[in-house]
């Protein structure tokens, strides 16, 4: 009895002195959660109309409350030493001195219309992270991938390209948060600045193929949290290639915006000539409540490049071109109510954009240097319901004196049977007029019929943005009028007459047949007769008056095969075939395929934290020819070549490596250029929430 009594006291204290030492929140029985996330399947794509444009699964997924339009991606879920570490913090309870803090977001700074892309399968569209997985450095580079377009580059990174639409150096246009980035360098005689837009800046890049030119539409980067974000980039290569990036963005308290960015990158493709290096800037401050929206932007890119030859090989002569430097700089003020995404919107752009050429040396072709100035103006706005939309904008440009008006318009319709898309626009200093429509009809879902059709007009017009006025013209016929003025610091010491062009139709049309989550298309493409100008920037023997031409109307198949070959296996391949051999800045054949593996590798690693995206791209092209005179002409031979990419994302941080001509041929784009035998480029990108 004595025992019992003993034991029972023994266990009622140790029953009181464990109530009184441990804390409350030991003694509830509070359910205990997992370590990790339960498993999910791969989630590869199930429609066939993803690319590794529209599926950069090396991005980690996004958070919902991040669903925003900033584009910067975070893992899901949080980072290891943010997650819940006890079950006092699971249940709310914070210990002493601790707060709780959380991310904030703000009414987003306006962005611009984002015209409607209709293709058979993907559209051309791709957020931030996306541009980064293509692997492409510059804008050119990303668009020698397009259907239809020739990329016409004279070595790596920093050297002379141009982009041709089916021949034409005219058929790209380039926007940035709708400001036309016109043609201001005298050298290059009205070919499109495409590296003028720097990639990195940019939040959303849209690619609308029209029946014979290809626009180019970007969204600057903007910023929508109040956590400072931060990322810095660092990649190395071969022909001594560095390339380094920083960015810093944050929203404050009361809307406030502010983001910093700045990229430097340097090469040296021939080690008998110095060096070559760029720099590009960019700063934005804002603020946005409600629909309401006003910011101020400002981008620099310079471009110092030394006297520069392509590698090339012993037993060919190799071009050189002289040592140039570049420096454009665009601002802009924007005042915006609205959202282009959601209903009613209105925005008003100011803008100003000058460049200025300059030759590092005593040179025979450029004797002096060549500035321009453009201000541009932009008043627009439109409505949005549902699947329609309306747009109607003006474009006031001045120069030096000279004023010039350019109105349009845009009608749309995005359903699933049927997409619609009507684009009017008046002339300009430097485009004709232009009606286009774009059509697709789709039946079951399996078979998708695609036209475009646009009419452009007639007239005298300028190839670059320049105060001098009317001058010599050089009409269709081929012959030259009025009377040409004295050097400018142009190529050959001459300045470049505006040119007359003919009103043309052009039209293209597109099949498309759905097997599984492929696409298979095939198509038909006519370019009206039209003056073709020279890449008179690529190289001094392309700037005569001479190497404007006259050319008729040309026609072109197409086919295509696009989506998902097998699990994480993808394919996006294309091919364009002329009837002629004769056109200019078009080979007859050109295709391009890539076959990739993109993945997360969801049911290893379930927290999201991983990514693979790997690529092996082949491109082929036969002879292109380049006019140099009134009846001489210049071949680039046919070449094929080999690339691969592979990028890997842990976390934030993203690995990237790329192999360009694995094959190591000894091509040129353009004649006596060569491309160099092998590049290798490595390094990388690293997002900071902090």
């Amino acid at each position: 009895m004595t025992l019992r009594r003993l034991r029972f006291v023994v266990l009622t204290g140790l029953g009181v002195l464990a109530g009184a030492v441990l804390p409350a929140s030991a003694r509830a029985q509070v359910p205990v959660k997992r370590d990790t996330l339960g498993g999910r399947r791969d989630t590869l794509p199930t429609r066939g109309d993803t690319l590794p444009s529209r599926g950069d699964t090396t991005r980690a997924p996004r958070l919902p409350l991040r669903n925003t339009p900033d584009t910067i991606n975070i893992p899901l879920p949080a980072h290891a030493d943010s997650m819940i570490r006890n079950d006092s913090a699971a249940q709310g309870i914070l210990g002493r001195g601790e707060q709780r803090t959380e991310d904030t977001l703000k009414a987003p700074l306006a962005r611009p219309e984002s015209p409607p892309v209709i293709e058979i399968g993907a559209s051309r569209v791709y957020d931030r992270s996306e541009i980064f997985a293509t692997g492409a450095l510059t804008l050119s580079d990303l668009l020698g991938r397009v259907p239809g377009l020739t990329r016409l580059a004279t070595g790596w990174l920093l050297s002379p390209t141009a982009i041709a639409s089916q021949g034409n150096l005219r058929g790209v246009r380039v926007f940035l948060d709708g400001i036309e980035l016109d043609p201001l360098d005298q050298r290059d005689q009205g070919t499109a600045p495409v590296n003028d837009l720097v990639l990195s800046e940019l939040e959303e890049l849209r690619i609308e193929r029209g029946a014979d030119e290809v626009r180019v539409y970007a969204r600057s980067w903007r910023v929508v949290s109040t956590t400072p974000y931060t990322r810095a980039d660092v990649l190395t290569g071969d022909q001594s290639t560095n390339l380094y990036r920083g960015y810093f963005g944050r929203r404050y308290s009361h809307g406030e915006a502010l983001q910093v960015s700045a990229e430097q990158f340097s090469q040296q493709p021939n080690g008998n000539f110095a060096s070559s290096d760029g720099k590009s800037y960019m700063v934005r401050f804002g603020m946005a409540r409600g629909p309401w929206s006003a910011d101020v932007v400002g981008q620099r890119r310079e471009v110092t490049r030394e006297r520069f030859a392509s590698p090339g090989s012993p037993t060919f002569n190799t071009d050189t071109i002289s040592p140039f430097s570049t420096r454009r700089t665009l601002a802009y003020l924007r005042l915006a109510n609205g959202d282009p995404d959601a209903s009613r919107w209105a925005q008003v752009i100011a803008s100003s954009n000058a460049f200025l050429g300059s030759p590092r040396a005593a040179d025979t072709t450029v004797d002096i240097d060549s500035s321009a100035y453009e201000n541009q103006y932009l008043f627009t706005g439109g409505l949005r319901r549902g699947a329609a939309r309306v747009s109607v904008a003006e474009r006031l440009r001045a120069s030096a004196g000279r004023r010039w008006s350019t109105p349009s318009a845009r009608a749309s319709l995005e359903t699933e049977p049927l997409s619609v898309s009507l684009f009017g626009e008046g002339s300009g200093p430097l485009q004709p007029s232009r009606l286009e429509a774009t059509g697709r009809a789709s039946l079951l879902g399996r078979v998708t019929l695609l036209g475009v059709a646009s009419r452009t007009g007639g007239g005298i017009f300028d190839r670059v943005i320049t105060g001098n006025g009317p001058g010599p013209v050089i009409h269709t016929d081929g012959s030259l009028t009025g009377v040409q003025p004295g050097p400018i610091g142009l190529i050959g010491n001459r300045s470049a007459p505006g040119y007359e062009l003919a009103s043309g139709t052009n039209v293209r049309g597109e099949a498309g047949l759905k097997v599984r989550d492929l696409w298979l298309s095939a198509g038909l493409l006519r370019r009206g007769a039209t003056t073709l100008l020279p890449p008179a920037g690529l190289d001094s023997v392309y700037g005569g008056e001479g190497a404007v031409r006259q050319e008729g109307a040309a026609t072109a198949t197409t086919a295509a095969i696009r989506g998902r070959l097998w699990r994480a296996v993808n394919i996006d391949a294309w091919a364009v075939a002329w009837s002629d051999s004769v056109g200019l800045y078009r080979p007859r054949y050109q295709t391009r395929t890539e076959l990739y593996v993109q993945t997360n590798l969801l049911d290893r690693f379930p927290r999201g934290n991983f990514g693979l995206l790997a690529s092996l791209a082949h491109e082929y092209r036969s002879n292109t020819r380049y006019a140099v005179g009134d009846s001489a002409v210049r071949t680039a031979l046919g070449a094929r070549t080999l690339d691969f990419k592979l990028e890997i994302r842990i976390q934030t941080a993203v690995i990237s490596y790329q192999f360009r001509n694995m094959l190591q041929e000894n091509y040129a784009q353009v004649p006596g250029l060569f491309m160099p035998r092998q590049t290798q480029f490595y390094g990388v990108r690293w997002d900071f929430w902090n």
